[in-house]
This record gives structure tokens, sequence and C-alpha cells, in this order.
């Protein structure tokens, strides 16, 4: 929601509560005008009409906004659900404490009869403070809810594009076409390693057209996937070492998102230089303090132009998505180093 239309939620909230409190105020006190009983107070101080205005002017947008914006934050950070209940009671009688201290301060109500009476005042603004405290929670939940509604409306619009583009792209006529050539020259080789190779290729296409529809899949599946996809290259390439595919993980299940890492792999062999060289394509995945981290390179050639070509998956296309999906919560980084066109990408990963 744009922060624009979040001010006018807030304006339109707080003006028609304050006309409404405002309105019971002038009503209450003119039902209470003749009656005397009604109007006690304690040294001419402490009357319902401030208990009534400090609750509703100060106590109420205090617990509100502390809510909003501090238990709301604890909230999402998904701490334990005991430190949630302890801040939210400190917001609350630091609210009441707050508004008590500033009735005192400005009202001057210092002598004993106050002093026996502010027990109950603070107990009153912190009742008021926990009240709107909820109010601004479910105000806060409901926009966070909204957002993040829209940003799934936009992941799955993009996951959309992402899939055209790996079908039309990543599996080119010229991947198939080169792949079953390959499985066909092999089999009057080796008839069993060629049936080896087109269940590998049978497994790619199925893997891309219908599992990896869900947003998030097991590392391990995604890996496997990688593995069928890096070994029907090698089939091309005359030299044995072109593609050195390495993993630094004890446990391979936490989940990724789904087809996050193919697109650099699948531009890494498009523009590598040649299929005769050694370690022409390095793939490697390593784990570090619930960071997983992908690296990706590739031989290069002066005439090389990495992610420009109108058939691959642009730059662009693949921030994007990785912006909706991790938010912040990754780093990538794209450079030229020693004739390699380097790709290293860190994403959150939770070891199951």
């Amino acid at each position: 929601m744009k922060r624009i239309a979040i001010f006018g939620v807030h304006f339109s909230y707080w003006t028609i509560y304050l006309f409404t409190i405002a309105v019971l105020f002038i009503v209450i006190t003119a039902a209470l005008e003749n009656n005397t009983d009604a109007n006690l107070s304690v040294n001419g101080v402490l009357t319902w009409k401030n208990i009534y205005v400090y609750n509703n002017f100060i106590a109420a947008p205090l617990g509100f906004y502390l809510f909003y914006f501090i238990l709301f934050s604890k909230i999402n950070q998904r701490i334990k659900w005991y430190k949630i209940l302890l801040y939210g009671i400190a917001i609350v009688l630091f609210s009441g404490l707050i508004t008590t201290t500033m009735f005192i301060f400005l009202k001057k109500a210092n002598n004993e009869h106050i002093n026996i009476l502010l027990p109950f005042f603070m107990f009153m603004t912190s009742l008021a403070a926990l009240i709107h405290g909820f109010l601004g929670l479910f105000m806060r939940s409901f926009f966070n809810w909204f957002n993040l509604r829209k940003e799934k409306e936009q992941l799955t619009e993009q996951n959309h594009q992402i899939e055209l583009a790996l079908v039309t792209a990543q599996l080119n006529p010229h991947f198939l076409f080169n792949s079953l050539n390959n499985i066909d020259i092999l089999i009057h080789k080796d008839q069993e390693k060629a049936s080896n190779y087109l269940n590998k290729l049978s497994d790619i296409l199925r893997y891309m057209l219908f599992d990896a529809k869900a947003e998030y899949m097991p590392f391990d599946t995604e890996l496997h996937f990688i593995e069928k996809y890096v070994a029907l290259h090698q089939l091309r390439a005359a030299n044995s070492d072109y593609v050195k595919l390495t993993h630094e993980l004890e446990n391979t299940h936490g989940q990724v998102a789904s087809l996050v890492f193919i697109p650099f792999i699948e531009n890494a062999f498009k523009y590598s230089s040649t299929y005769k060289e050694g370690n022409a394509v390095q793939i490697a995945f390593t784990y570090h303090e619930k960071k997983l981290s992908f690296v990706c390179k590739n031989r290069i050639t002066q005439t090389n132009e990495p992610f420009t070509n109108s058939n691959g998956l642009g730059n662009e296309l693949l921030k994007k998505r990785l912006d909706l999906i991790y938010k912040e919560n990754y780093k990538l980084d794209i450079q030229e180093e020693n004739g390699y066109f380097c790709v290293a990408l860190t994403i959150p990963y939770e070891a199951n």
C-alpha cells in the first residue's frame, strides 16, 4: 500500500475518532450538568473529565503507535511469545506512566488526596493504551497483509514470466536438439549410457514443466535437477573436465526458491568460450551461517556479451524475481574477473 494511502487511513481514523469522542464529551457533560454527584472531584482536580481527556488524547495515541511501530516489529521478527507479551506489558505500563506524569505536571496534582487515586488514574490510562494498542496492531497487520498479498500477486505474475522465459530460453530448441542428437550418437556406442541420458532429459523436462511450479523446493531436489542439466551439457564437451560442479553442504534439505540458480547456469553455458577447455564452467555451492552461497563462472572471450542476448533471461528480470522472493535478504554480485564471467548469489538458507 502506498504511503499516501496509509497516511489517508490514519488521518481518516483519527479524524473520525476525535470527532466521536468530542461529541460524546459534550453529550455526557450536558447529561451530567445538574448531577452534582457525578461531578465530584478530589480538590477540583481529578474528575471524570480529566480521565476522559487524558485517556483519549494522550494514552490512546501513545498505545496505538507504540503497538503499531514497536510491538508489530517484534512480532514480525518472530521472537518468543513470552517476549512479545513482555514488550506489550512494558508498552502499556509506559503509556500509563507517561500519561499520569503529564497529568501531575500539568495539573500540579501533587497533594496526598490525589496521590491516593493516582494508581486508579494510571490503571485507566493503561487500559486505554491497551485497547487502542490492539487497534493499532490490527491496522498495521492489515497493511502488512495487504502488502504481502500485493507482493504475492506480483510474484505469481513474475513466476509466470519466469516459467515462460525458462521454457522458451533455457530449454530452447538448440539445447533440445543438441541433447537429442548427442544421445542419438551415443546409442550406437553405449545404449545403456544413452538410455541414462535420455532419462535425465526426460526428468529435466518434467521438473521444469510440472514440479518446479511450486514457489519453493528442497535444495537437494533443485541440486539433482542441476546435476542432470550439467550432465547433458558435459555430454557435448570434448573435454571431460569441461564443467566443475561442487557443493559443500552436509544438509541439503532446506528450502530454496524454485529454479533460482538455473538461469545463471544456462547463461554460463550459453556464453562460455569453448567446449574444449577444462573448467570452462565452474559451479559451486557453499553454506555458512544460515546463508547459501552460489558461484557460477564461465570462461569468456572478447566477443561474449553475457546476459544481453534477447533469447536469454535478462539481468533485470532475474533481480526483480530475487527482490520479490528474498527482498533485501539476498546479495547478487555479477562481474568479470581474470577471463571469467562470474555470478555470486547469496540467499537465506535454513537447513532442516
